[in-house]
């Protein structure tokens, strides 16, 4: 008799047919469900007819959302034997496929028809990058077969804070150069998000056919509306002369200047790059924190509208 808990270490996370090395796993699915009342019979104390419950009634489809944290590494944006590239499954671009990404596993259930909504991860000195990745999911999950199927990668070559690093323009200019003296980063944070819109077709989730399956009513497109990345870092400095239009304004006009960028390299400890994120666009925010015993650290968040 197979055990009746799923110990952590044979608990398999597979994202588009590739099982992934991920330190966490959060998978949920909910119908959406209102309640049914009617009318009962008058009651003459209150002048009226109380209301009875009759049953839930199903006003949306089934949807639920998967995150996951994991490893980044070399072999986890590998494809097709490429370094430096990324997975489908981890990326969000404009012109990005429609296509859900199918064939997932999570400890004893599988699932279809996943989309990725958000993509983020931390750069900090001396620590392995670890990634979140969020998706929502519609339609239903099913029961993954008992077998214990543990995910063995003997040689794995983690992006490492030792050897991944940030850079920055400002305003199109070396971020040393703009500030007339050096300009270190600290601590990087990454993300990425997508907001999708759903198309359904009437007549097929009307059809009486949609019963006959667990998953019933499902989308008949996904597609992405709107794309958005944003690049946070902490740093030694704060940006002077921010001008209202988000941009370094070191002359007599605010027009023709450059966006910022700000740009995350990620190597892993063998020296070899994993991956290349960047964010370009206007400076939303910043801010400067001094306490007493540590030196003083400015923040500086730079967003881009991809789509």
């Amino acid at each position: 008799m197979s055990a009746p808990y799923l110990r952590f270490e044979n608990s398999r996370i597979q994202i588009g047919g590739k099982n992934i090395m991920a330190n966490s796993a959060n998978l949920s699915i909910a119908p959406k469900l209102t309640e049914e009342k009617v009318y009962g019979r008058p009651d003459l104390s209150i002048y009226g007819a109380p209301t009875e419950f009759v049953k839930y009634c199903p006003i949306g489809m089934l949807q639920g959302q998967l995150e996951i944290t994991f490893y980044i590494s070399a072999e986890t944006f590998l494809v097709n034997n490429n370094p430096n590239s990324i997975e489908r499954m981890f990326e969000i671009k404009a012109g990005m496929s429609d296509a859900p990404v199918n064939d997932n596993i999570v400890g004893r259930y599988r699932f279809d028809g996943m989309y990725l909504k958000s993509f983020s991860f931390t750069l900090a000195p001396f620590k392995n990058l670890i990634a979140t990745a969020i998706y929502d999911i519609y339609g239903t999950i099913k029961r993954y077969r008992e077998g214990i199927d543990r995910f063995a990668q003997p040689v794995v070559d983690f992006a490492h804070g030792l050897q991944s690093f940030g850079a920055m323009k400002i305003s199109g200019a070396d971020a040393a150069a703009a500030m007339g003296r050096q300009f270190e980063i600290s601590n990087l944070k990454y993300s990425i998000n997508v907001v999708r819109k759903v198309h359904s077709h009437i007549r097929d989730n009307e059809h009486t056919s949609v019963n006959t399956r667990p998953e019933g009513a499902t989308p008949y497109r996904i597609t992405a509306e709107n794309i958005t990345s944003e690049m946070n870092i902490e740093s030694n400095e704060l940006i002077p002369n921010l001008n209202p239009y988000g941009d370094q304004q070191n002359g007599s006009t605010p027009f023709g200047l450059q966006d910022s960028m700000v740009t995350a390299y990620l190597y892993g400890l063998t020296g070899e790059q994993v991956a290349k994120f960047s964010t370009s666009g206007k400076i939303q925010t910043q801010s400067l924190r001094v306490a007493e015993g540590d030196y003083a650290k400015g923040s500086v968040t730079i967003k881009e509208v991809i789509k």
